[in-house]
């Protein structure tokens, strides 16, 4: 049975969810929730930061060069952070040891999404209501990063090197197809880019000479990227190899000064 916990972290809460006292001083307020599966409990944790700015999602636990980036622009620029914890790994495992069931947590915002990715790590065959429980942490992550009151979504991912990039989006690539445009400058890694759902943050991206690529609106699967098409949220990845810190926030800020020459606001309100 799916359960949904919203925890308190310390007794001194101003609300429900909402706590201070954290150890890194210009982290103002957290939120925290629990979601559980069999024999896997996920946490949800939102650092709120002083001053209001971009908020940024991180969904698999061992990208740690986004996280890092990320932490880095909120306390010198404020905004917010909400990770995924479940164990330092990319994948979520549950049922039982060894692990029975496992996914991709950038796999859970569809049922479709979500049975393929199931069916690519799990053991066996999953058992009826597995991707219907499964689901509910997509429900639950929305909770605390509420993409529809911020009116985008801004991920963070890292990859290894040569293993994934922009060349993966190019004919041959095994992604060829989900991307409408691309853009490759050449003097950059070809594992550092920014993926997007607009044309006008691809054209901008283009115009400041970074790696680009813009989805394509015939592109199905379960991923974060899919969903906020469909639902005409603005999205934006911000993807670099593992241990390009520098890189992951040089292109942090380039994304908060695309928000502010596009003027974000007045765009997402055309939109919807």
């Amino acid at each position: 049975m799916l359960r949904f916990l919203i925890a308190l972290l310390a007794l001194a809460c101003f609300s429900p969810f909402i706590c201070s006292g954290q150890s890194d001083s210009t982290v103002v307020a957290t939120e925290y929730a629990y979601f559980d599966l069999p024999d896997k409990r996920i946490g949800i944790l939102k650092s709120i930061y002083e001053k209001p700015n971009l908020s940024f999602l991180v969904l698999h636990d061992d990208e740690n060069t986004g996280l890092n980036a990320a932490k880095a622009f909120c306390r010198s620029n404020g905004g917010s952070l909400t990770e995924l914890q479940y164990g330092n790994v990319r994948n979520i495992s549950f049922g039982g040891q060894p692990p029975r069931y496992a996914f991709d947590p950038n796999q859970i915002f569809n049922n479709m999404g979500l049975e393929k990715s199931l069916k690519k790590y799990s053991i066996g065959k999953t058992v009826e209501g597995t991707v219907k429980h499964a689901r509910g942490l997509a429900l639950s992550l929305f909770e605390l990063y509420k993409p529809d009151s911020l009116g985008y979504i801004i991920t963070l991912h890292n990859n290894t090197d040569e293993n994934f990039g922009i060349q993966s989006y190019q004919p041959g690539g095994y992604l060829f197809g989900v991307a409408d445009s691309i853009y490759v400058n050449p003097e950059m890694d070809t594992d550092d880019l920014i993926f997007v759902t607009e044309p006008a943050f691809f054209n901008y991206l283009k115009q400041q000479n970074i790696n680009a690529v813009l989805q394509s609106v015939s592109a199905l699967d379960g991923s974060l990227s899919v969903y906020a098409q469909i639902n005409r949220i603005p999205y934006v990845n911000i993807e670099v190899q593992h241990g390009h810190d520098d890189e992951h926030l040089r292109l942090i800020y380039a994304v908060e000064q695309m928000f502010k020459t596009i003027r974000f606001d007045e765009f997402y309100a055309k939109g919807k």
